[in-house]
């Protein structure tokens, strides 16, 4: 259930109210990620490396509240969790649609049970199930470019709040995989630091090898 943050004692509601302002509120910052040791046991286990990756990632946003921070006109709340929408192309087909992941407690079945998921045929590319929706975080993949940052596309701008990631190409760099991996979020709703703070959370779930 949403929490509503009274407005008057929030901590930063004078830089909400600023950046609801500006044309462009948003802040997006792409970097690598050492995924070498999640690369191999999702081969290792016949897992979705995709899907296992949306897990770590949403896992991890979910542990810090900024991550959880949504708004709806002009009145800010947080959300108890978040879930993942994901553009997913199945085998054979130059078309993606989303999947709207099902929350699982492990990353094994959560991999294995949306990668499934994502395999079945849809009427249509699933695009109306973001449709009111305030709890998502919005995953895409582009494998065939190794790239630095990725602008994705908003429903209106300045209003879309709900963070978005972007997965590219692999890089191999000596003995390690490293992922290129860009996050866009609203910068009425976090700042450089908790996009950091991201950051360090993820590395540290990838290296922890601590995986269910």
């Amino acid at each position: 259930m949403k929490r509503f943050i009274d407005l008057n004692n929030w901590d930063r509601a004078h830089l909400f109210r600023s950046y609801l302002g500006t044309d462009l509120p948003y802040i997006i910052i792409g970097a690598d990620l050492d995924v070498t040791k999640l690369y191999r046991f999702t081969k290792q286990q016949h897992l979705s490396f995709y899907f296992s990756m949306i897990y770590a990632a949403t896992k991890t946003a979910d542990e810090i509240v900024n991550f959880r921070y949504r708004f709806q006109d002009g009145q800010p709340f947080e959300i108890p969790r978040n879930t993942a929408f994901a553009t997913h192309m199945r085998k054979g087909s130059e078309m993606f649609h989303m999947v709207a992941c099902d929350h699982y407690d492990s990353l094994k079945e959560f991999a294995l049970k949306n990668h499934e998921k994502g395999e079945i045929p849809l009427p249509e590319s699933g695009l109306d199930q973001l449709k009111g929706r305030d709890d998502i975080i919005n995953y895409s993949c582009i494998p065939w470019i190794s790239y630095n940052h990725f602008f994705r596309t908003i429903s209106k701008c300045g209003i879309d709040c709900n963070p978005k990631i972007s997965m590219g190409k692999f890089k191999k760099e000596q003995d390690r995989i490293l992922l290129p991996f860009s996050v866009q979020v609203h910068h009425g709703l976090m700042d450089g630091y908790h996009v950091g703070k991201y950051y360090n959370l993820l590395e540290e779930y990838l290296q922890s090898e601590n995986w269910n």
